[in-house]
């Protein structure tokens, strides 16, 4: 291979910004960012939806230990209470519209973190 190829590819590679992740002026977000960081980065969104969601958390079980278990094999527990718990999580999600010349995109926020980027058609004069 060639040296100025190889050079050409590994600047490539140390260039390009991450799938998941929006350039704003000379500024990458990504995955894991705090809404303030884009907010600062990016500047206002055009418009932003906020809802809920319910994710089931660690299942919370109460044991109690069987005393007339007669077994060999020692004793067992009984299972008295089984219950999963339910996280409520804060979802945001936030449209920039960077004109007709660029896409528009989403930026999705769980608890205040980006979480997902995603691409809207091209942008409008506003």
């Amino acid at each position: 291979m060639k040296p100025g190829y190889a050079i050409l590819v590994l600047a490539l590679i140390l260039f390009m910004e991450p799938a998941f992740a929006l350039r704003c002026g000379n500024r990458i977000v990504s995955e894991g960012d705090h809404q303030l960081k884009i907010q600062k980065y990016c500047g206002e969104p055009a418009a932003i939806k906020y809802r809920s969601i319910y994710r089931s958390g660690i299942p919370a079980a109460r044991y109690r230990r069987n005393r007339h278990d007669i077994s060999q094999s020692g004793s067992r527990d009984e299972l008295l209470i089984h219950n999963r718990s339910l996280v409520e999580v804060q979802i945001e999600e936030w449209t920039y519209n960077f004109g007709p010349r660029r896409l528009m995109r989403v930026i999705r926020f769980e608890n205040g973190l980006v979480t997902d980027v995603s691409n809207l058609g091209y942008g409008y004069i506003e």
